[in-house]
């Protein structure tokens, strides 16, 4: 363990968990997440610092590009797969958050083509579903200077993972019993910047205050 984790690990047991302890003993042997929160493994994004949560509010699945795989092809993803129907069926989340962040090294290697990808062909694999999207790219903004793309295929990237979400039966079924809410958002990082996808206008706006 290197210097930094350890000095980490003390300063938690003595000054953060004191902080919290009544929280923490009252998780003790539950949780009671209101959200899934679908996030990128970027180690730049942190779903509890965006969102200002403290521990047992925020349920998390972190991947690379923060992809949910469609019902249909779900073995592809089985980790991810296994956190949803968790989230859904047992901790009966209230709303799922998908987050995508500026300068996503998923989505770029995805938007780059993944055939150039041979040195790490698991990544190559995992990518191959944003096939797609990358295609919708180059066809519709061909004329776009490649930063415009690179944010064009983050945003559209995880307003996509909302169309897989409504693949799945009982997400299906909890939306339209209004029991469910999910969204897609872009964090940019530079800025601090979240803007969240309005799928009526298919655009991305600043959350209401």
């Amino acid at each position: 363990m290197n210097s930094r984790l350890k000095k980490g690990l003390t300063y938690f047991k003595n000054f953060t968990y004191k902080k919290y302890e009544k929280l923490f003993h009252t998780l003790n042997d539950h949780q009671y997440p209101h959200t899934l929160f679908v996030a990128c493994s970027d180690s730049r994004v942190s779903p509890e610092m965006l969102t200002n949560s403290v521990p047992g509010e925020v349920f998390t699945i972190r991947n690379i590009a923060n992809t949910i795989p469609s019902f249909n092809e779900s073995h592809y993803d089985l980790t991810t797969m296994a956190a949803i129907e968790y989230a859904i069926q047992v901790l009966n989340v209230e709303q799922i958050i998908v987050c995508g962040h500026s300068n996503c090294g998923g989505c770029a290697a995805a938007l780059a083509g993944t055939k150039h990808l041979l040195n790490l062909p698991y990544t190559q694999k995992y990518l191959e579903p944003l096939e797609g999207i990358r295609e919708i790219i180059e066809e519709k903004y061909a004329d776009k200077d490649a930063l415009t793309k690179a944010t064009l295929m983050e945003k559209v990237n995880a307003a996509e993972q909302l169309k897989h979400l409504y693949e799945y039966p009982e997400i299906r079924k909890r939306i339209d019993n209004g029991k469910l809410i999910i969204e897609a958002w872009h964090y940019d990082i530079g800025s601090g910047t979240i803007l969240v996808y309005d799928e009526k206008a298919k655009s991305y706006q600043l959350p209401d205050e």
